[in-house]
């Protein structure tokens, strides 16, 4: 299948982790059959080293995405519009519509077959779009005939292969929103702390989905994920929601042996956690050896969450399902 698949930035980020997701996933499926115009150049390990481009300053450094090409000029990105009048491509993607419509009046006047992918945090559906063709949409409230949910993925060969049965931490000490916690200056320590830790804390931010979700799941850890039980049902779809919500109600006690001001932001305080912080210090504190040894059934949940990792969250599987829902 011949994929031209439009990209775009933001005034803020270069990256788009939706945009670049999706566009791994469909190179996992069609390979250099996907033209990603102008071009995410940044994914492209040769063309990052040629342009002297420090990727520390992508969004999230790049951890876990930048490198996933090489070759960037193996791409025929040369008469794109000739290509979209004779219709050359069997589909059209708009990887980040809001930030880029390149070719749409081309595209929209040619009968070509395209889709549009909205992967910003709010829940705004720009219906000049949706209306036109199949729209996914990341932090969906309603799935319609026309709209249909959408969520981040992982690259499947940065899965680890088995879990660490001899974890150092039993809360990983990044904790998001603290800064000061944010002191990995590259992906292999940061993903090995993550692959030391029982838990990891995680939460929305900006909006539901995100990429340390999945950063935490692949590296074998389980998140603790704060107010699961609020997402809406058409968002984070295909993410262990039920499994999780489970393991939350079970193991939130972790939580209550650290300080609340240390890892919380403001908007999750409470007095219950505070007071069970106390009533902990004056205890003595849950000791991760003898944690393991009481619950032994956390090793079972790792791999339990582990494969369904590989089994349902890839970007390959996420391109799939797109591709699945498009009529050809």
């Amino acid at each position: 299948m011949k994929i031209l698949f439009v990209s775009g930035t933001s005034n803020n980020n270069l990256n788009d982790y939706m945009q670049d997701l999706t566009l791994h996933g469909l190179r996992e499926l069609y390979g250099n059959n996907v033209v990603d115009y102008p071009g995410c150049w940044y994914l492209y390990s040769d063309e990052v080293k040629k342009r002297n481009f420090d990727t520390n300053k992508l969004w999230g450094k790049g951890f876990n995405l930048k490198d996933s090409f090489q070759d960037y000029n193996l791409i025929d990105r040369e008469d794109i519009k000739t290509k979209i009048k004779s219709k050359y491509f069997d589909l059209i993607i708009f990887g980040s519509i809001r930030r880029s419509s390149y070719f749409f009046d081309e595209v929209f006047n040619s009968s070509n077959k395209y889709i549009f992918i909205d992967g910003e945090d709010d829940r705004f559906i720009d219906e000049n779009y949706s209306k036109k063709s199949l729209y996914f949409k990341r932090e969906l409230l309603e799935e319609t005939q026309n709209i249909k949910p959408i969520n981040f993925s992982i690259p499947k060969k940065k899965i680890v292969e088995k879990i660490n049965i001899k974890p150092l931490n039993l809360l990983s000490p990044l904790i998001p929103g603290k800064a000061q916690t944010y002191i990995y200056k590259d992906e292999k320590s940061y993903n090995q702390m993550y692959q030391n830790s029982v838990f990891a804390l995680t939460y929305r931010k900006g909006g539901w989905d995100c990429f340390r979700h999945y950063e935490i799941l692949m590296n074998g850890c389980i998140p603790l994920f704060l107010e699961l039980d609020k997402c809406p049902n058409e968002t984070l779809t295909k993410f262990p929601k039920k499994i999780l919500k489970n393991v939350f109600k079970k193991y939130e006690k972790v939580l209550f042996e650290y300080n609340p001001f240390v890892i919380y932001k403001k908007k999750f305080l409470d007095i219950k956690k505070i007071l069970s912080f106390l009533i902990n210090s004056i205890r003595s504190k849950e000791n991760l050896e003898n944690f393991v040894k009481n619950n032994k059934e956390i090793f079972e949940i790792k791999n339990q969450l582990l494969n369904y990792t590989r089994n349902n969250l890839t970007t390959e599987i996420i391109a799939k399902s797109i591709i699945e829902k498009v009529k050809f």
